[in-house]
């Protein structure tokens, strides 16, 4: 083994020398040297990138380079996420966020607010998850208008390209009535090939801004309804609005604590989105919005609109998420990820839903319907969906109910509960 390592040892050692100013001496090269170094020992010797990398984040800030240093912090991060050294990997991935940030480095703040989100919901730290998210929402928000400020600026550039050609062309037109007939008729055919070609750069150029313009409303949509993000288009503001027949249903994961000890983060994560990303597809083909994810907890309602006020579609939701669930977890009894049971609860009445603020504003609902969604999830045992009473009225004819007593709410009445199942 060490026989193996000691031609890494020797050429490691080789280029500490250049980093120590010996056959490099600008510090730039120093920098890109510390940087390659970190890159080329990521994955066959990750204590030695680790040195190189905290290097390289030094070296770019004494040498004021900005975007360097964010790439550097984010590996630096990379490479103490993978070690599991979670405190450390948020700190350079904070340092990455400012180094980025102050250059407007968008590709890097969006790498690294991901990281930050990610990292924090994984060690519990739920309070500075969700302010990184705001983060993540203002950067997302800030990128689009940055693209339609381009899209604008471009467009107008166009607009008066083709002004100032006109005027020329009319300047030659003027000269040219005084010329020869054979003259005139040159002219106006090489005017009329000018013309094809100058639509045909404006077409293209005007299908590029429309396809920008809309993946920046595809980004508004990925984080508000399409009613909410077509008012806060129009009005720049949206307002509150009571709905009274909506079905609130909570999905949380059983033992998810004592799981995320046994596993990487990196691992838990992306178990996590897989099972969120399949939740989001099948909410997706049934008329229901995606409130948000609160750690391993997910919202969402339906009702919130003048279609889908009954709960029959909410509760096959929820059956289909827990044979998915099911499935999910036979399928990995061999393997080594995390596998999860959820508990599913489900109530039904009015709330209130709009966006707070005007700025890291995030769509949201608020009523007792939503506590008592909550508590109809705590009740409930791991793979099964339990209901309100409210719902069980609501859809009584077509599911098979089992009565499991009362539960006390947080205003003090009681409620029964159902555990409910497909009629066979």
């Amino acid at each position: 083994m060490l026989i193996r390592s000691l031609p890494i040892l020797l050429f490691t050692a080789g280029l500490s020398g250049m980093l120590k100013g010996q056959p490099a001496t600008d510090a730039g090269d120093r920098l890109e040297t510390a940087f390659s170094l970190a890159q080329r020992f990521l994955t066959t010797h990750p204590d030695s990138a680790a040195i190189y990398a905290a290097s390289a984040v030094q070296l770019a800030r004494e040498a004021g380079n900005a975007r360097r240093g964010a790439d550097a912090a984010l590996l630096a991060g990379d490479i103490a996420a993978r070690a599991g050294r979670a405190k450390e990997a948020l700190a350079y991935y904070g340092k990455a966020w400012e180094s980025a940030g102050s250059i407007t480095y968008t590709d890097a703040m969006s790498r690294a607010v991901d990281q930050l989100v990610s990292i924090n919901a994984a060690q519990g730290d739920f309070k500075a998850a969700y302010e990184w998210s705001l983060e993540q929402e203002q950067l997302a928000k800030d990128i689009r208008r940055r693209i339609e400020e381009e899209q604008n600026t471009r467009q107008q550039a166009a607009l008066e390209a083709l002004e100032a050609q006109k005027s020329r062309e009319q300047r030659i037109l003027l000269w040219a009535l005084a010329a020869l007939l054979g003259v005139m008729m040159i002219f106006y055919y090489n005017r009329q090939r000018a013309n094809r070609r100058t639509r045909g750069e404006l077409a293209e150029k005007n299908a590029m801004i429309e396809e920008k313009r809309r993946r920046s409303e595809q980004l508004l949509l990925n984080i508000l309804p399409s009613a909410v993000a077509a008012e806060l288009t129009v009005r720049n503001k949206v307002a509150a609005r009571r709905y009274d027949n909506a079905t609130v249903m909570f999905i949380d994961f059983v033992g998810f604590t004592s799981v995320a000890e046994r596993f990487e983060p990196e691992v838990l994560i992306a178990e996590l989105d897989y099972c969120f990303s399949r939740f989001d597809e099948m909410i997706g083909r049934n008329r229901i919005e995606k409130i948000k994810t609160v750690g391993d907890a997910y919202i969402c309602a339906s009702g919130l609109s003048d279609r889908n006020e009954r709960p029959d579609d909410m509760i096959l939701l929820a059956l289909r998420i827990q044979d998915f669930l099911r499935q999910h977890k036979a399928d990995g009894e061999h393997s080594e990820r995390p596998r999860f049971d959820a508990r599913i609860g489900i109530h039904f009445g009015p709330v209130v839903a709009g966006v707070v603020g005007t700025k890291k504003f995030a769509y949201d609902i608020w009523g007792d319907t939503v506590n008592t969604a909550a508590r109809m999830e705590e009740a409930c045992e791991p793979g099964m969906v339990n209901v309100s009473g409210a719902v069980h009225e609501a859809a009584k004819g077509a599911f098979n109910w089992q009565y499991r007593g009362k539960i006390a709410t947080k205003n003090k009445t009681e409620l029964d509960m159902y555990f409910v199942s497909e009629k066979t």
